[in-house]
């Protein structure tokens, strides 16, 4: 008997479905999943054969020994595209792919009502391709002398490999179609890594919720980015194949087909997929997104799962490993190998649980973070292998070393804004400085307690001097949380700013380089807000959020204002409103993790998020005006397949009452170089108002659908992208009389521009991203109110992104 592993030498990993033979026989079998192998014959030739796609073969001799092993470590080999060769009548490949395509829904797991698994997930991030440059670099040689004392990790060419992360989770997954809704209860978790400092937040992204990969599904999702399946519904326009063998896979016979993407840059699997010669379902894949795949930084994706029938017909992965490799940015840089595995069992199909089973996505037990090597040993599906183990070693060493956690640690605060010290986290970085003709130069500091300090309670301020005005700024919170599984919470806030009118701080949060730049040079129509504000929310089940807030806000400009007071018609340029608000938001897919003492949303699936608020200004507990407003949002992304990836934007509200202009919808243009998506981007600062409206932006990714046909530009990886942006709206008459175009000495007076209800604001846009793999550039043209004094027809706006 001779049996032995087959492994990836420049990772490590193991290789399964590879095809093991006894060279000049026609004995061989195929390795598991585990790149394990064993095969009995009565009498073995000189020598053993290993092939698999991707690889370059070997051949190693065998001893007379009755029993041995022989491990291979198989090199990687580049893919290239084969010749295909067309003969009459159609591809024999295709027939099975169209059965395939047909029996869908009899194997796609979403057909059951409801199912429940039990997961083991491990992850393992390294450093590898290590440049000579980058090893040079005396704070990276001290960390190597260091590890010198520990067992090297190397690929087979001999270079280092440096591990910087790994994780274990056991978990039970649970899954319902109608609606569609996921969770998981993570049992127990282990987590070593550089600059991890808090396991809790950690361990609800390292489970296999977030390691699902569906071939059943026309689309997945990978990295952010939309990928065709090799049996999705339109397969012919994205994919050939070709009918390899007909082999025995378990006690299944399958048809063994290669695919072959028709475009190489297109997000598609190249490999080979194992279908079952009786019921056309998917047994096995092994499937690679290629480096020239319309990707940045990313070298190689690769999928390998298996798998079985639940009860009810339809097949869920019983088995799945990713590979993902970054390469070097520079070549001054390191690479990056994430691996992820997953496998499950204890599988379990039944009547769905109710929906608020589904309220929180994922739950960490109270001990997760509580066991010992034994119980991991007792209850891990796989063991780990030498190589594992060492890796484990050499993280919890790395993330000892002083220069590792100061470069890891300034990463962080670059990334978050904040840096943790003990139960306090300093920051936000970007309030530290800033410089505008009202303040001038402007120093500030600020801190956050974190889920160190209590996870009921979270304190928050910041404090901020300007030397030309002489004015000091503050903002304190306090946060008590009440619930967090149904997350409910009230906070008490004060604060005395300096804002903008169409600027507002609050309203740009999620813009950090626009509101950044907004904040230098010239500030636009700016005013002294003192705010006081108790705000209270609730998730009554999930995705459904209620929100209220009671907010006392004086206004005090520090530009030439006036409004007509009503009733008196007197000159007023200060006033105070008293603002109680409610407010509903529901996404129906959206997922929600818990940072510490933060919801975070990863957004929406599928579903659009709906927002709807109605707000009561009261002349009354300080409040100068009565007034009310109402507004509806709707966000949306939508894949629109072999297209690309849409988002949309509806915003409409009405503001009810005699007000002062800066209490209307100021519409947020944007006179910056900087494209931001939340502004119409050739409109001017404060260039409309209105006090009832409706909105759509809408901007469409073409990944690589276009660009990818034209032969000189895709090798260059840009990416077209569109922009649509569309505004009706309109004020009263008694608003447009409140606002005086003289101030009381007669002087003219710069109030707000005013949107013809029958003729919308439209602009429409067209760009390219992914330029040096960074940049984005962006054509507007603006469509109407081009004779508005100031009214610039066309602008060209860049930014900077981090894409894959």
């Amino acid at each position: 008997m001779v049996k032995g592993k087959v492994t990836d030498s420049s990772t490590g990993d193991p290789i399964p479905f590879a095809s093991v033979l006894l060279k000049g026989t026609s004995v061989g079998i195929s390795t598991d999943f585990e790149g394990n192998y064993s095969i009995k014959a009565r009498t073995l030739t000189d020598s053993i054969m290993v092939s698999y796609l991707g690889y370059i073969s070997a051949v190693k001799a065998l001893q007379k020994d009755t029993e041995q092993t022989i491990n291979f470590q198989l090199k990687p080999s580049d893919f290239e595209m084969e010749t295909f060769v067309f003969t009459a009548g159609e591809n024999p490949a295709f027939e099975i792919i169209r059965q395939a395509v047909g029996r869908k829904k009899d194997f796609d797991k979403r057909e059951l009502k409801a199912y429940q698994t039990k997961n083991y997930t491990k992850i393992e991030i390294d450093i590898d391709h290590v440049s000579e440059d980058f090893s040079n670099r005396k704070s990276v040689q001290k960390i190597t002398a260091i590890l010198d004392s520990i067992k090297q990790l190397t690929n087979d060419e001999g270079e280092k490999i440096l591990p910087v992360f790994f994780s274990e989770t056991l978990s039970k997954f649970y899954f319902r179609t109608n609606p569609e809704l996921r969770k998981e209860v993570v049992e127990k978790s282990k987590v070593t890594g550089v600059g991890i400092t808090d396991g809790s937040t950690t361990s609800q992204i390292t489970g296999s919720a977030f390691q699902e990969y569906n071939f059943y599904k026309n689309w997945l999702s990978i990295v952010g980015k939309e990928f065709v399946s090799p049996i999705a519904d339109g397969w012919k326009q994205f994919y050939d194949y070709d009918l390899v063998d007909s082999v025995l896979v378990g006690n299944d016979s399958c048809y063994l087909l290669k695919v072959y993407p028709l475009r190489e840059q297109d997000l598609a699997f190249t490999g080979t997929i194992w279908i079952n010669k009786e019921t056309y379902g998917l047994k096995q894949v092994d499937l690679t997104i290629p480096k020239e795949a319309n990707l940045n930084f990313i070298e190689r994706i690769k999928i390998q799962q298996e798998m079985v029938p639940t009860s009810a017909g339809p097949l869920i992965p019983s088995k799945t490993r990713v590979q993902i490799k970054i390469g070097q940015i520079t070549p001054k840089t390191a690479g990056l190998l994430a691996k992820f595995y997953t496998s499950a069992d204890s599988i379990q199909v039944g009547e769905p649980r109710p929906t608020s089973f589904f309220n929180q996505s994922v739950i960490l037990m109270p001990d997760f973070d509580e066991a010992s090597e034994e119980f991991w040993k007792d209850n891990r599906q796989d063991i780990l292998t030498q190589e594992e183990i060492a890796v484990l070693k050499m993280v919890d060493t790395l993330k000892r070393i002083p220069i590792i956690r100061f470069y890891s640690e300034g990463l962080k605060f670059f990334g978050t804004g904040y840096l943790p010290i003990g139960k306090v986290d300093i920051g936000p970085w970007p309030g530290f400085f800033n410089y505008n003709d009202i303040e001038g130069v402007r120093l500030g500091m600020g801190f956050r307690t974190n889920i160190k300090f209590s996870n009921k309670w979270a304190l928050s301020g910041y404090a901020g001097y300007g030397f030309k005005d002489t004015e000091l700024k503050y903002t304190a919170k306090v946060t008590r949380i009440l619930d967090r599984t149904h997350w409910t919470s009230v906070s008490l806030y004060t604060q005395k700013e300096i804002d903008q009118v169409g600027l507002e701080i609050s309203s740009l949060e999620g813009n950090s380089v626009f509101l950044a730049a907004s904040r230098f040079g010239t500030l636009r129509r700016p005013y002294f807000s003192r705010k006081h504000q108790i705000d209270f929310q609730r998730e009554f089940f999930k995705g459904f959020l209620m929100y209220s807030d009671l907010t006392y806000m004086n206004f005090g400009p520090l530009y030439n204002f006036y409004y007509l007071e009503k009733g008196t018609g007197d000159y007023k340029s200060t006033f105070e409103t008293t603002e109680a608000k409610i407010g509903l938001r529901y996404g129906r897919d959206e997922m929600i993790l818990i940072n510490d003492n933060q919801r975070e949303s990863l957004g929406p699936l599928r579903w659009p998020i709906f927002d709807l608020s109605y707000a009561k200004g009261m002349d009354w507990l300080g409040g100068d005006i009565s007034y009310s407003k109402l507004n509806f949002y709707i966000y949306q992304r939508l894949n629109v397949g072999m297209f690309g990836v849409s988002r949309y934007e509806f915003d409409a509200g009405k503001v009810f009452g005699e007000v002062p202009y800066p209490v209307l919808k100021n519409h947020l243009g944007n006179e910056t170089f900087f494209y931001t998506s939340a502004a119409f981007n050739t409109m001017n600062f404060n260039e409309f108002a209105s006090d009832q409206y409706a909105s759509l932006r809408y901007r469409h990714y073409f990944e690589g659908f276009l660009l990818n046909k034209v032969p000189l530009l895709k090798k260059l990886k840009w990416r077209a992208v569109a922009n649509a942006n569309i505004l009706f709206g309109s004020v009263s008459d008694k608003n447009r009389a409140n606002a005086p175009t003289t101030d009381p000495m007669g002087s003219p007076l710069e109030t707000f521009g005013r949107l013809d209800p029958r003729k919308p604001y439209v602009e429409l846009g067209y760009g390219i991203e992914n330029i040096f793999k960074f940049l984005r550039v962006d054509f507007f043209h603006r469509m109407t109110y081009l004779d508005n004094p100031g009214a610039k027809p066309f602008a060209v706006k860049i930014s900077g992104q981090i894409i894959l």
